[in-house]
């Protein structure tokens, strides 16, 4: 433990770091982006807007700290989890093309084709994103959700199968690991449906926007995960908000 705990405390405490900047800004944004009469109903209950970003900041910084250390010790177990300290120019460039295609990918279908069926999805566009909003989606959504989706997860889901299926390999499998992406890739788009059925109800052309769209993500940062590690996963995931928010924020 105290071998881990010095190898990888810097990572820890970045995650806890990242997690109370992140869970402050989401409970921030979330309660601004509700509806009336659901805020109403938040502050009958004695909360305001700095009382539910504190909740969720403590709450992003345990996930953080306890999935964090979780996720690297099967991601080593697994193969998945990368001690690399550079940054180098291969990966770096997949992520940053990944974050190019995904920024439009998160605007362009429902401008083209998901909001002629919902067009809550178009009102959303006609208010520019807050300063908590923008900054939620690069902490807690790039690194947050990273290491409780892929990090933690998906090398989660890998360890199981691969006791269930391969107690005679000493390595997890490829179709292992593929496998486990797209399971982590799928509880990842099921993870928005909350937020999707508060903001715009779950309607059949909704729910299919929110599978499709974050389960296409969710295999993409999952592969980069797996192919070069978790820094480049978050690095995607926190580019494709970049764009997409420019993209919001300059043309529309």
């Amino acid at each position: 433990m105290k071998t881990f705990i010095k190898a990888y405390w810097k990572t820890l405490l970045f995650f806890v770091i990242v997690g109370l900047i992140g869970g402050f800004t989401v409970g921030l944004y979330q309660l601004e982006s509700f509806p009336e009469e659901i805020r109403q109903e938040v502050y009958a209950q004695g909360l305001n807007d700095t009382l539910l970003g504190l909740v969720t900041a403590v709450q992003s910084a345990g996930y953080g700290l306890v999935l964090g250390a979780a996720g690297i010790w099967l991601g080593k177990k697994v193969g998945l989890w990368k001690d690399e300290r550079h940054i180098t120019k291969k990966p770096l460039l997949a992520a940053l093309v990944i974050s190019v295609v995904g920024g439009l990918a998160l605007i362009l279908p429902d401008l083209l084709f998901f909001g002629k069926y919902e067009q809550a999805l178009l009102d959303v566009y006609a208010v520019k994103p807050t300063i908590p909003y923008l900054l939620a989606t690069v902490t807690y959504g790039a690194v947050i959700e990273e290491v409780m989706l892929r990090l933690f997860m998906m090398s989660l889901v890998a360890f199981v199968l691969h006791l269930l299926f391969e107690r005679k390999r000493e390595t997890v499998s490829t179709a292992v690991l593929v496998a486990a992406n797209v399971v982590s890739a799928l509880l990842f788009a099921a993870g928005h449906l909350p937020v999707n059925d508060i903001m715009f109800g779950l309607t059949p052309m909704i729910v299919i926007r929110c599978i499709l769209l974050n389960g296409v993500f969710g295999l993409v940062f999952g592969w980069l995960y797996r192919k070069y590690g978790l820094r480049y996963a978050m690095i995607a995931h926190g580019g494709c908000h970049v764009i997409s928010k420019l993209i919001w924020i300059l043309f529309i």
